[in-house]
């Protein structure tokens, strides 16, 4: 098995002329976003204080994305904040274009992205089982959020993209009887926005991410003694025992070399050569990876344009 990182491209496509991201905080600031059993009790410098760490982990979860993304216009946006006070028609309450196109006219900016609004949920609970001659708790709190953003383009009539995420994290106090080392406290609630704001930054700009792909090692000498190369990161004296051993009589050892010359053509980047490599394979035996391979490829080979488009340097 070999790891390495491949570049997966941003779900939503900005139009070529976006290069400066304007971020909009239009949430409303009141008690109602948070659940009604939370609300009670808290009082309006409580929720300044997580109103502040929600939004902060928000920002910092999506521009942890954006800087260590290869696409380097949208590295450093603009923050801005209007809130609104209501919490009635969310849906609706969209920016005008003529609002749109005097925020982006008055700051110099080609796309707003809008944090429309989030709610937010924690509960407590407390689960019971028996364990002769006891009977065991376990508590734990569950945090919940939804978070609703949009992309707002000068001169449109409409959104050109909304998306809302949906997150839940769990965090233990009592486990299997035992209190734990630690009590959460604001922590969940910062992890969570911090997790939801990083989910929006890999929907926005390409990232890297990790994948594995097998190599086949098998019983033969050969095979065992590429793979302790490149364990060693010698993938060329490697490359060079896969390819003489294409011209082997055994078929499956043809297919297992074909393969592993894939994965080394897919880890310099020459994906259309990988694919290749692995048609080669299929022709000389049905190994189990390899049609499932030829599928990750393929998609790979489709993300390539869009890829080259969003990390292109203007």
């Amino acid at each position: 098995m070999v790891e390495f990182e491949i570049l997966e491209p941003a779900t939503v496509s900005f139009p070529d002329d976006v290069n400066q991201l304007v971020f909009l905080n239009r949430a409303p600031f009141s008690i109602d976003i948070w659940a009604a059993d939370n609300q009670v009790g808290m009082d309006y410098r409580d929720l300044i204080i997580l109103d502040t760490l929600i939004v902060n982990n928000l920002h910092r979860g999506v521009l942890d994305v954006l800087r260590h993304s290869p696409a380097e216009r949208f590295r450093r946006p603009i923050w801005l904040s209007d809130r609104r006070i209501d919490t009635s028609l969310l849906e609706d309450l969209v920016l005008t274009k003529r609002e749109v196109n005097e925020i982006c006219d008055s700051i110099g900016g080609d796309a707003i992205i809008s944090l429309e609004f989030y709610t937010a949920s924690v509960q407590q609970h407390f689960d019971y089982y028996r364990d002769e001659p006891e009977e065991i708790m376990n508590q734990y709190f569950e945090v919940s959020n939804k978070v609703q953003w949009k992309i707002y383009l000068p001169e449109s009539p409409r959104p050109y993209d909304s998306y809302t995420t949906i997150d839940t994290l769990f965090f233990p106090v009592i486990q299997d009887g035992g209190l734990l080392d630690y009590t959460p406290g604001l922590n969940m609630v910062r992890d969570l926005f911090y997790d939801s704001g990083y989910k929006y930054g890999t929907y926005l700009v390409p990232v890297w991410n990790r994948t594995s792909r097998v190599l086949y090692r098998g019983r033969e000498d050969s095979l065992k003694l590429a793979i302790k190369y490149t364990d060693n990161g010698d993938w060329e004296s490697a490359f060079s025992i896969w390819k003489d051993l294409t011209g082997s009589n055994d078929s499956t050892l043809v297919a297992k070399a074909f393969h592993n010359l894939a994965v080394y053509y897919e880890v310099e980047d020459k994906l259309d050569t990988a694919s290749m490599m692995v048609d080669l394979s299929l022709e000389h035996d049905t190994l189990d990876t390899d049609r499932s391979y030829k599928e990750e490829l393929e998609v790979r080979l489709l993300n390539k344009k869009d890829i080259e488009r969003q990390v292109r340097v203007r």
